[in-house]
């Protein structure tokens, strides 16, 4: 099965007391081929440093970078303007310009499902993974 991987998942793993950090480690089965976007990887060293954790965000990207198990996509001008079309669609339900980047990638990619801990990929229309329940104070 492919998985495009989000920001909220990488953080709800890399953070045990995210609420969502359990359902990160469970969603994860053998057999899986993983996917993300130079942007999330962006997005998520960004949200770690903003939040007084700088060592944890270069961590993160020395191994994003070496982690041969996920494959990074690197957005062409093509799937740029694709994932702005989308943000017109999309960006009034919440959904931001780097979530429109990894709509359009998983479609480009015929890829249905995410690891991803918020709504706007079920609002655009894929499934996510290990999200049967929200729990309190959920992201939305």
């Amino acid at each position: 099965m492919r998985v495009f991987v989000d920001t909220s998942y990488y953080v709800a793993r890399m953070m045990p007391r995210d609420q969502w950090h359990r359902a990160s480690i469970k969603a994860v089965k053998p057999g899986m081929i993983f996917f993300t976007s130079s942007l999330v990887i962006n997005e998520t060293i960004s949200l770690l440093q903003s939040r007084g954790y700088f060592s944890a965000a270069l961590t993160f990207l020395e191994r994003a970078r070496r982690n041969e198990e996920v494959q990074i996509v690197h957005p062409d001008p093509a799937l740029q303007a694709e994932a702005w079309d989308l943000f017109g669609r999309w960006g009034s339900s919440g959904a931001n310009a780097v979530d429109c980047v990894s709509f359009a990638t998983m479609a480009r990619l015929g890829i249905r499902k995410a690891f991803a801990f918020d709504a706007h990929f079920r609002t655009a229309g894929f499934d996510t993974l290990g999200m049967r329940s929200q729990p309190r104070g959920s992201r939305s």
